[in-house]
């Protein structure tokens, strides 16, 4: 007989819930919630471009590549962050058209993410560590970069972490907070720098000047890379079984790879066509022979 009972009041209550009235309600209030999401998505649509458009330098503007890679690191970051406050801001009106009290929630997210700061120490390291690489401008999306053992290029920069790609293709995904100290192949200049070594039996001076005409012919074929005269910098070690050499070239940024390669190159084959030998790791073996052996 209870169970009876209990059973007509759940479904009177489910009647009057479901009742015309109610059902009228809960549709405004749905067709409401869904204008809300709409106009949100319109919204932050309209503040993408918006960002897009104020951040892209012109073709012609001075500083075009620097200005375009700080460009290609703000804008996605900033775009993200257009996103989680649109759609909190939506959230929080759809959630006030459904009867929930939103002012608790809006009242204990500072508290919440406080606590959540003093929880998570190093995401807040982390993420200030983004902030001031970003402002700073000391890496940028496209830059050559090391950091530690890996080397590659930079794809995205968060407030979180940087995104590596290496020559391998592989992936890095490096936190902010482990990036203390990097290496930028992108920023100002960078040198090519070839050291070959020469046998000791050589003539030292023939083979510098080899060295010297080399790099200056490579450097006249490529003016346009070039930003300094090669310098043939001299004997810089005696080594077991070689005298190395070293020449050093200015050259922009992120070309200082190629120009190596084709300056080893260049320097082989002209040493092998002037007899010039660079030697290989040898070793000379004395046999002595024992007195009364034949």
């Amino acid at each position: 007989m209870m169970f009876i009972q209990y059973m007509n009041k759940f479904l009177q209550i489910i009647l009057d819930y479901f009742s015309p009235e109610n059902l009228l309600l809960l549709w405004g209030k749905l067709i409401t919630i869904i204008i809300i999401l709409v106009v949100a998505k319109i919204v932050l649509s309209i503040i993408n471009k918006l960002i897009a458009k104020s951040l892209t330098p012109l073709k012609k503007s001075k500083n075009y590549q620097k200005r375009i890679s700080r460009a290609n690191t703000l804008i996605p970051l900033l775009q993200s962050i257009s996103k989680y406050v649109i759609y909190f801001i939506a959230g929080v009106m759809a959630l006030r058209e459904l009867g929930v009290d939103t002012t608790a929630i809006i009242a204990s997210a500072g508290v919440v993410g406080l606590a959540v700061g003093f929880g998570a120490q190093s995401f807040v390291k982390d993420v200030l560590s983004g902030a001031f690489l970003l402002f700073e401008g000391t890496i940028s999306v496209g830059d050559s970069i090391n950091v530690g053992e890996h080397s590659g290029k930079v794809e995205v920069i968060g407030l979180r972490n940087i995104h590596l790609r290496k020559f391998s293709g592989e992936l890095r995904v490096i936190p902010n907070g482990e990036v203390a100290s990097f290496g930028n192949f992108n920023k100002g200049y960078m040198r090519a720098i070839v050291e070959v070594g020469v046998a000791y039996e050589q003539d030292v001076e023939k083979g510098m000047k080899t060295l010297e005409e080399i790099a200056n012919k490579w450097a006249q074929e490529n003016q346009d890379i070039v930003l300094e005269p090669p310098i043939v910098q001299g004997i810089l070690s005696l080594g077991s079984s070689d005298v190395t050499l070293r020449i050093s070239v200015k050259v922009k940024p992120m070309t200082h790879w190629e120009a190596e390669r084709e300056l080893k190159r260049r320097i082989k084959d002209a040493f092998d066509e002037k007899g010039i030998e660079i030697p290989f790791p040898r070793q000379v073996v004395y046999l002595r022979k024992e007195k009364g052996e034949k």
